[in-house]
């Protein structure tokens, strides 16, 4: 029996729910020049819309790998800590 991907489970974290419904600071951390790293970082890997497309579909197996190869590398696992760090910011 295959594992039936979650789709948006991050999404329906406590913090991710918070920013969520607090529409200037999930602005703020869309903006930081660490979200904007980290977008630049996955699309230097190639695909990204179309990874994202289908991680939305159910499909999350390449942007999970994408998002593996960045976290692998440490400029991108800081990147990705800070931007963790950010968000939870109360």
């Amino acid at each position: 029996m295959a594992n039936k991907p979650q789709t948006g489970g991050i999404l329906h974290t406590p913090q991710a729910e918070k920013l969520l419904k607090d529409r200037a600071a999930l602005e703020q951390l869309l903006r930081s020049p660490d979200t904007q790293a980290l977008m630049a970082m996955l699309e230097r890997q190639g695909g990204l819309q179309a990874a994202a497309e289908a991680a939305m579909r159910g499909d999350p197996a390449k942007l999970q790998r994408m998002v593996g190869q960045v976290m692998g590398d440490p400029a991108g696992a800081g990147v990705v800590e800070r931007i963790t760090k950010q968000a939870s910011k109360p």
